[in-house]
């Protein structure tokens, strides 16, 4: 039997007892927007291993990490490490990732979550092919995501099939009925005139300010997702293994706040998930909020502002509607997209150890801002993940 651990009274309690002192530190910018504007896109720690030259295909495919990495552009989406085996055994952390992989061969990739995790956790592997940085940096779905982001979607949640059709489509049912009903609920904190003033946001310009979720639906098959299925996968113990519907909702510049498994993708949860998004974001800095980066090859900066080349382009079949799902109600619904699918498969534990990760920071105010921000991590984590009884 499953049980789904709740904390509600604990959170309640807490945001009273901060309630009197919250107005002195908390910023009016919506989480999700603030996050858009503000927040810095991790880099993934990516490690090339090679054997003296290479060929022509494994240059070009090195010279795409090159060019995608925080060397070569400020918005880089990779941290690149590169050995040459044939100049010596691997040292530090590349000795330790060659230990586990070197029996694959080389010229070889291997790719880690972000540094700022705090743990180096395998997400991704493959030989250094054009085809292999392709599925790395780039897929349709993470596409389709930055878009609607960019285009002032609240959050996108990405619902991972189970392949049972029954389970996918209730779920898929229970996600857009609840996203619609919030949508219609939820309202933005306004921001007075003065206390923001800061010219990167600005409740005027692009993209529109508003409440709108949407959903995109993710099979596990398609090979032009692989990568992607690895990073949303691998950010909990034994989620590539589940044989339920997983949702992982994204907001800000590719951040994954929390995956929701079978019964977890429950009204109270997405309830939580889009009151947390939309509320005023207490904690503004980026590492005491919950969840991980996603590697998207996006230049954001650049599409918000106002670069149309900076936006990415997606080629995908018609989107269709959940309307049907609350015609009776007359509710709007998010719309949803069918998308790749993929084999996925990596080490787990990444938003386990940020939820647990411990955080230095220097004022009375920070520390107020974390314990609220920690204590809603914990209850979406705690609630989101299933636990055997």
């Amino acid at each position: 039997m499953r049980r789904y651990t709740r904390l509600v009274a604990p959170l309640v309690g807490l945001l009273l007892i901060a309630a009197g002192a919250g107005t002195a530190w908390a910023c009016m910018v919506p989480v999700f927007r603030y996050a858009l504007e503000r927040w810095p896109a991790d880099p993934y720690l990516v490690y090339v291993f090679q054997r003296g030259d290479l060929s022509a295909e494994a240059n070009q495919a090195l010279d795409r990490l090159k060019d995608a990495s925080v060397v070569k552009r400020p918005d880089g989406v990779v941290d690149l490490w590169i050995t040459d085996l044939a100049k010596g055994e691997p040292e530090d952390l590349a000795a330790d990732v060659w230990k586990k992989y070197g029996e694959k061969g080389d010229p070889l990739i291997v790719v880690q979550y972000p540094r700022m995790i705090g743990m180096p956790v395998e997400v991704f592997w493959g030989p250094l092919t054009d085809e292999t940085v392709t599925l790395l940096l780039d897929s349709p779905t993470r596409r389709m995501v930055a878009k609607r982001l960019l285009e002032g979607d609240t959050t996108v949640f990405v619902m991972v099939d189970s392949g049972d059709a029954a389970k996918d489509e209730a779920a898929q049912k229970l996600l857009g009925e609840e996203l619609a009903r919030m949508e219609k609920l939820i309202e933005l904190p306004e921001v007075e005139d003065g206390q923001w003033d800061d010219p990167v946001y600005d409740t005027e310009g692009a993209p529109v300010l508003k409440v709108a979720f949407s959903v995109v639906r993710l099979s596990r098959k398609d090979p032009a997702e692989r990568a992607f299925l690895d990073m949303l996968l691998g950010c909990e113990p034994d989620l590539k293994d589940e044989a339920e519907p997983v949702v992982f909702p994204i907001f800000g510049r590719g951040r994954l706040l929390c995956a929701l498994v079978g019964e977890g993708i429950g009204r109270e949860n997405i309830e939580e998930i889009c009151a947390f998004l939309t509320a005023p974001c207490s904690c503004q800095v980026k590492y005491q909020n919950p969840g991980v980066d996603m590697l998207m090859d996006v230049h954001w900066d650049a599409a918000l502002a106002g670069e149309p080349s900076a936006i990415p382009e997606v080629a995908v079949p018609p989107l269709t509607g959940l309307a049907k799902f609350a015609e009776a109600a007359g509710e709007k619904v998010p719309p949803e997209a069918g998308a790749g699918e993929a084999d996925a498969g990596a080490p787990a534990g990444v938003l386990a150890a940020l939820a647990s990760r411990p955080v230095v920071i220097g004022s009375a105010a920070g520390v107020a801002g974390l314990a609220i921000v920690a204590l809603v991590s914990m209850v979406i984590w705690k609630r989101g993940k299933r636990a055997e009884v």
